[in-house]
């Protein structure tokens, strides 16, 4: 590994990868340290019966890991690629009116859009109906017709997926020279996808990065950034290949990708633990969001769901209402899962499953419940009548992630009493669409025993803004205070989105990477190479008809 380069890119996520590959592409040298292993010619964990091989990242680094704070669970991935590992695959833009407010000058959807479409090209997006080697899941069908029995069709749409729809069991090069399988509609995108039919950063953004030049190193945990005495950072590390050698860097620039969760708390650490960046804004740790994320479950639907069949998510559903007080707008999107997971999700289910009959005291009899009920080889007979959703919305963005004064532990600050009303209606539209399907809801253990939500597309806390007094970012990501220190993933972006945010996280860091680069190199009209080959794409939630006045709004049951 060097030790000295232009520019160090933390984390591989949607916003490290891109900011890797444009690096690498201007001509800069260019070292990623990222804190997970490589699952590119690994298989990804399948160990059913143990979730500490190879799936927790508390236990030698695995694939996830699971937060829990006082007022919210977090669940983040980790490996090279990010959360693209094991994400649903979902590119949906963000509705004009989300750049209405809390932004800095300069950001909108047209200025965007352009963004956008060069992510859809480097991602080949595209909608579950363009699909030619499968059939259309059952329960993207039933997902469609139950949208129109609730009179709600014209909120109703097909989201763009990153996921490669060729010949299934029949190896290709995509176009960046990397090699893939078609989808197998098998559920386990969730999981990490074997086949490598999701279009996962690995593929496409960090294997370009590679091909020019960048050097990735995996199981690299960064811990401190420094101000070099000379200029440019240091950026202390811990080798997790060494068992935890400490490594040093030094970097002209240095770009924070590790994640909304992650590259907050490195910043706070840096200001409030090690002292070696005390200038950073006294907003640093705001505007954390959750998205709106809100997990339930239908179980007995009088028709065949079939949740493990197709892609996790394929369909959405909008809802869009105001009142005197307030908007409310959230989308609705039906999942899925591993067959092999059917058996544990079977202890929610009202009539037949284990916590029907269990009182839990905390959250961490939950979690030891959960583990110890490990999925069954099999698949359970109930499963094909078992439906998943997820719901994002536009929560208030008004969280707080900030170190413990003692303990130094990270913690959350969520105001539930503000965002109750928002969780309270994708909670009633689960229950909606769950009785139309002849089945009954249930909300995820966490939110129903001790009204916690459960996030995986954490958003905030280093905020991009047009002063120092109102976030941490200027409008590009560079940290005030900080000049060459940048922060280029979810926790730049200041408001909840609303829809699956890692189109807009890759978009807004191709637009500040594009313009940090023609910084770095004095090239004032530098751009993405990829630019020339990027068409307009359409935009599902583009089509979606919301009357003036809202859609019907709902009752809660």
């Amino acid at each position: 590994m060097r030790t000295n380069c232009d520019a160090v890119v933390i984390g591989s996520g949607f916003g490290g990868a891109v900011a890797a590959c444009r690096l690498a592409q201007a001509g800069c040298s260019v070292t990623v340290l990222e804190r997970g292993r490589r699952y590119d010619s690994n298989p990804f964990p399948r160990n059913w019966q143990n979730p500490s091989d190879g799936w927790l990242w508390e236990v030698r680094q695995g694939l996830f890991e699971l937060k829990h704070f006082s007022h919210m669970m977090v669940v983040q991935g980790a490996g090279l690629g990010g959360g693209s590992l094991i994400y649903a695959n979902v590119h949906l833009r963000a509705p004009k009116e989300v750049f209405n407010h809390g932004w800095p000058s300069g950001y909108s959807r047209p200025a965007l859009d352009p963004y956008y479409d060069l992510v859809g090209y480097m991602l080949d997006i595209n909608q579950i109906t363009t699909a030619q080697f499968r059939p259309m899941p059952a329960k993207s069908s039933l997902m469609k017709r139950m949208a129109e029995a609730m009179g709600r069709a014209p909120q109703f749409c097909f989201p763009n997926i990153a996921v490669d729809f060729g010949e299934p069991q029949k190896l290709h090069t995509n176009k960046f020279g990397a090699q893939q399988e078609g989808c197998r509609f098998c559920g386990e995108c969730d999981i990490g996808c074997n086949f490598h039919a999701k279009n996962t950063l690995d593929l496409n953004y960090l294997k370009l990065a590679n091909d020019k030049g960048a050097e990735i190193e995996t199981q690299c945990e960064v811990t401190r950034v420094t101000p070099a005495a000379g200029g440019g950072y240091l950026v202390d590390f811990l080798d997790h290949r060494q068992d935890r050698h400490p490594g040093e860097l030094s970097a002209n620039y240095v770009f924070l990708c590790a994640g909304a969760v992650n590259s907050t708390e490195l910043l706070l650490r840096c200001r409030d633990q090690y002292g070696t960046l005390p200038k950073l804004s006294p907003r640093l740790g705001c505007n954390y969001s959750g998205n709106g994320d809100f997990l339930a479950f239908a179980f007995n639907t009088r028709e065949r769901f079939m949740p493990s069949e197709g892609p996790t998510i394929t369909t959405g559903i909008v809802y869009a209402h105001k009142d005197s007080n307030d908007e409310t707008w959230f989308i609705l999107e039906e999942g899925g899962y591993p067959k092999e997971i059917g058996s544990l999700l079977q202890i929610l289910n009202p009539h037949k499953g284990l916590l029907a009959d269990i009182e839990l005291q905390s959250k961490s009899e939950l979690t030891q419940l959960l583990r110890q009920n490990a999925p069954s080889p099999g698949a359970h007979p109930d499963a094909d009548h078992s439906a998943v959703f997820l719901a994002m919305g536009r929560d208030r963005a008004n969280g707080r992630l900030s170190l413990h004064p003692l303990t130094r532990a990270l913690d959350i600050d969520w105001n539930m009493a503000s965002n109750a009303p928002l969780y309270d209606a994708e909670n009633a539209l689960v229950k909606l669409v769950a009785e139309k399907m002849g089945g009954e809801a249930v909300a995820n253990p966490f939110w129903r025993l001790f009204r916690l939500p459960v996030t995986v597309h954490n958003l905030g806390g280093c905020p991009l803004a047009d002063a120092p007094d109102a976030g941490v970012l200027d409008a590009y990501g560079e940290v005030f205070g900080y000049p060459g220190l940048f922060v280029l993933d979810g926790a730049a972006i200041p408001v909840a989105i609303g829809a699956n945010p890692s189109h807009t996280i890759a978009a807004v860091a191709e637009r500040n990477i594009e313009a940090a680069i023609r910084r770095i190199t004095n090239e004032k009209t530098w751009q993405a190479p990829e630019r020339s080959f990027a068409k307009p794409i359409d935009d599902p939630l583009s089509d979606v008809i919301i009357p003036p006045e809202g859609v019907t709004p709902l009752v809660a049951r």
